[in-house]
């Protein structure tokens, strides 16, 4: 991953620019209208005492920083996170294609103006001392004064305020401890309260542009997290007066798993600000993961007005402003948290126990989606974040899957995290034992085993070869998170396997005895994951009773293996909204798993046009259809219906299945009408082609048994449905099968405000961790208002 970082007021210079004027000569002469000036000029003769005045500065930095980000756009991977210190988020707006060129040029030029028309303030650099200690000189020495206004680095800190009051801090800081002091040569108090007068006025400008929903994520000044679409226009107002969070926004790309070579700074040639801001705050910062959560946005309280009532021009404690000003004063807000100060991060979701075991950062799993949906460059960004994603084997043979293991193994780091899913074949249980060999013979030592009704041979098998022995303890090298919806079969997996089942496998010789005996006083699986209704095969459970039950059977029968740790229990199924997300933590799960909304990534192996599907849905456009696979029991698939016919179309086949015994039974009209707009081909075609693929006793089980043969022929739409959507064969559009859940239009909904409304600019991981960093906050703040008794919108 990388960020692009974009700095602001102390980066211009006379000669900015020269490099990148003749280059886009369109832009420059839409901003010389705009700004009533020339831009060229302004930059490259000044004089210098012009181009430090707020209201030159402000727009020639967002001019030549937008110019400097095309110039550069071809040359440079597309970054995953933008990041512009104060003026220059509108740069980073702009390059996330959230503002257009003349838009964000105008709006600059007005936020200038507004900020320099007040004078009077005074600004310092405070190096050595961390922000409780700034925050403590200021309380003691320039309270009401003087604010905290750039929080660069986790000891560079800017200070705001009226000028003399600033300047008379200079002692105070030093006998706190300060390593460093420096006025500055600015005549503004910029983001503190006395520019709530240019605030309030900017948002009238603000008011009437257009902004869009970023492509690229854009992290806030004011909450040091990534915009939501629905506040970015008030947060951009809000900036004027509030902090820049510089430290924390870097901090907070830490956590995501960036490092300091992933920072790229976007700046006019020759100039370097902020990127050595990076480094330091790594070193300044402690643990990356101990970032601070978001910030609450600034709240306006009363405070008292020494100098009588504020009018235009009047003075504000020295500090006189040209433009309306505000009927409150605003005081700089009390040290709070967008989780509402109760310290919830990331870190305290689920269980870390189960991260430990599984070698994940995060217990946030994503799920195995078949046909290889769930690709290798799932899988691979998944492990390179930290995170554990299994790759879709059902459906895949086995060469395609050895190959994909490979591709894993070559491509993540050594030790990082990824899995397989390991689907059953109640049918061809020497399939089973196939892909157990080959994962053992490859050092695979995760699986999500899917699909099982029971335990089979193959599976204990895996079991136990990764079984040991720690003193008395026995420990598992081979994990297993078994996939569930029934508490009978979850029983299966948190008990020792059947011993009748032990007992073949040793006389088989599949076993030895000492992996027979481990097994016998081990669970099946290392977890549980609790399927609610998902996308694909669905019981249609409820999480809400599911779960509960499956935590209460794991704790009957953990008293069964005391000499193996506690076995975990997650939960998936209608995750795709932090909301979501957050029920299942409060219900005991130690993990999650998403499933539908990782298909509608950059990384998902299925067809752009299916990622358009999906992401075009609403959580009422799914349907229940059919499974391909086993329709003669009665098994169903959830699936995408919007725009589609595949859900009716597959279960008028099986209603025919059921009401006749053979094809020739159908009425030549139903007949010739599944022909045609079905599968675009006669039955014989379809059986012919099946008997060329089919094991030969399969296709000589159908030739003489026509009822079989029905079903062979039926499975083929199945089989076309599936394969015309991972090809995106528009031909056939509406037959697409396209298995998934209602989670994808809640997360679709979440995601307009989240910078990923469209899925090209959605990633696997950064889903997951958005969606875990955003639970976190969500928990904090509702447990903290039902602690006050407040109520939150």
């Amino acid at each position: 991953m990388r960020a692009f970082l974009f700095p602001g007021q102390g980066a211009q210079r006379v000669g900015m620019g020269a490099e990148l004027f003749g280059a886009f000569p369109d832009l420059v002469r839409r901003a010389d209208e705009i700004l009533g000036l020339s831009l060229a000029e302004l930059c490259l003769e000044g004089p210098a005492d012009r181009l430090m005045q707020t209201r030159y500065t402000q727009p020639a930095l967002f001019a030549v920083g937008a110019l400097s980000y095309l110039s550069r756009r071809e040359a440079l991977p597309r970054p995953d996170y933008l990041m512009g210190h104060s003026v220059a988020e509108y740069v980073a707006l702009f390059a996330a294609e959230a503002l257009d060129f003349a838009t964000g040029l105008r709006l600059v030029k007005a936020r200038g103006e507004l900020m320099g028309a007040v004078e009077g303030g005074g600004m310092a650099a405070v190096l050595g001392l961390d922000a409780d200690h700034v925050a403590d000189v200021l309380a003691r020495h320039g309270a009401g004064e003087v604010f905290a206004a750039n929080y660069n680095t986790p000891r560079q800190i800017v200070i705001s305020g009226t000028r003399d009051a600033v300047v008379a801090l200079e002692a105070a800081f030093h006998d706190a401890g300060a390593t460093f002091f420096k006025v500055l040569d600015v005549s503004g108090a910029f983001h503190t309260p006395f520019m709530a007068p240019a605030r309030d006025a900017f948002r009238e400008v603000v008011a009437k542009a257009a902004f869009a929903a970023p492509r690229i994520p854009v992290i806030s000044n004011v909450t040091a997290r990534p915009h939501d679409m629905a506040s970015l226009p008030e947060r951009m107002v809000e900036q004027i007066t509030a902090p820049v969070r510089w430290a924390d926004s870097i901090r907070y790309l830490f956590a995501r798993g960036l490092a300091p070579s992933d920072f790229d700074e976007i700046a006019p040639k020759g100039v370097s600000v902020v990127k050595a801001m990076v480094m330091r705050t790594l070193s300044e910062g402690g643990p990356v993961d101990a970032v601070a959560p978001e910030p609450a946005p600034q709240e306006p309280i009363q405070r008292s007005k020494p100098n009588g009532k504020l009018n235009g021009h009047a003075p504000f404690n020295g500090i006189t402003v040209a433009v309306p000003p505000p009927a409150v004063a605003i005081a700089p807000p009390p040290a709070a948290s967008r989780n509402g100060g109760s310290g919830f991060s990331m870190e305290r979701l689920g269980s870390r126990a189960f991260c430990a075991d599984f070698g994940v950062r995060y217990p946030y799993l994503a799920g195995g989606m078949y046909q290889g949906i769930a690709s290798v460059d799932v899988v691979v960004r998944m492990a390179q974040a930290g995170l554990l994603g299994f790759l879709g084997a059902g459906g895949l043979r086995l060469p395609a899957i050895e190959a994909a293991i490979l591709e894993i193994q070559s491509r993540i780091p050594a030790g990082a995290p990824y899995g397989i899913n390991f689907i059953a074949h109640t049918h061809a249980p020497e399939r089973e034992d196939e892909l157990a060999d080959l994962l053992m013979t490859h050092g695979v030592t995760r699986i999500e085993a899917s699909a099982f009704m029971q335990v089979t041979p193959a599976l204990v098998r895996y079991r136990a070869k990764g079984l040991v022995k720690d003193g008395n303890r026995i420990c598992g090298r081979h994990r297993i998170i078994a996939k569930v919806s029934r508490p009978d079969v979850a029983e299966q997996f948190l008990l020792p396997p059947p011993e009748a089942m032990l007992t073949k496998l040793l006389a088989s010789g599949a076993l030895t005895p000492d992996e027979a005996a481990l097994a016998r006083d081990a669970p099946v699986a290392d977890a549980i994951c609790v399927e609610a209704d998902s996308g694909g095969h669905t019981d249609q459970r409820m999480p809400l009773t599911l779960l509960p039950a499956i935590l209460m059977l794991r704790d009957d029968c953990a008293a069964r293996t005391p000499r193996f740790g506690r076995v975990h229990v997650g939960a998936a199924g209608g995750i795709g909204t932090p909301e979501a997300a957050a029920a299942m933590w409060v219900m005991g799960a130690d993990f999650i798993l998403t499933g539908s909304i990782n298909q509608c990534t950059v990384e998902a192996a299925t067809s752009d046009a299916v990622k358009d599907l999906l992401q075009g849905m609403n959580v009422h456009d799914t349907d229940y259809a059919p499974s391909g696979e086993l329709f003669e029991l009665g098994s169903r698939v959830q699936v995408l219906k919007k725009g589609i016919f595949f859900p009716a179309r597959a279960t008028k086949l099986v209603q025919l299945y059921r009401q006749h015994e053979s094809i020739d039974e159908i009425d030549a009209k139903t007949r010739g009408l599944i022909e045609e707009r079905y599968f675009k081909r006669s039955f014989e075609t379809v059986f012919e082609e099946i008997s060329a693929r089919y094991p030969g006793p399969e296709v000589d089980r159908a030739r003489r048994s026509p009822k079989h043969r029905m079903a062979l022929v039926f499975k083929g739409y199945f089989r076309d449905a599936t394969r015309w959507a991972l090809a995106g064969d528009l031909a056939h559009k509406v037959d697409f099968q396209v298995q998934c859940g209602p989670a994808q239009g809640a997360f679709n909904q979440w995601a307009k405000g989240a910078g990923l409304a469209t899925w090209r600019d959605r990633h696997v991981d950064d889903i997951g961790l958005r969606l875990m960093d955003e639970t976190a906050s969500l928990l904090g703040r509702r447990f903290a208002a039902m602690q006050s008794g407040a109520k939150l919108p």
